[in-house]
């Protein structure tokens, strides 16, 4: 799967104001690296989805979030947010590339 279909909730779509708007939210999903990971826990298994990610990264000179989730037919943009937690790094996240296409390729595992 490419990155034909994206998604962008409502959720994401109303913080536009403030963020990136949905067509900037494509782009960047497309076109633009960063720090993509997911949430895990190490003492539970299946406790965080397999399909969701976050896609770290300065996008249109704002430090952002992108939680997204990669469903079968399409990548959805669950929501946008600053950069508020310190780290991405650790026990709890699991490193799975630079781009959302990284991403796409883990969620095939």
């Amino acid at each position: 799967m490419t990155i034909d279909r994206v998604e962008v909730s409502h959720t994401a779509a109303e913080k536009a104001d403030r963020y990136l708007s949905p067509a900037q939210l494509e782009t960047v999903l497309r076109e633009h690296t960063g720090y993509v990971c997911r949430r895990t826990s190490p003492n539970h298994d299946n406790l965080y989805p397999d399909n969701e990610f976050t896609l770290r990264g300065e996008f249109y000179g704002l430090s952002l979030d992108i939680v997204f989730a990669v469903e079968s037919d399409r990548v959805a943009v669950i929501t946008q947010m600053s950069q508020h937690s310190d780290s991405l790094r650790g026990q709890f996240y699991e490193y799975v590339g630079d781009t959302a296409e990284d991403a796409i390729t883990h969620a095939r595992l």
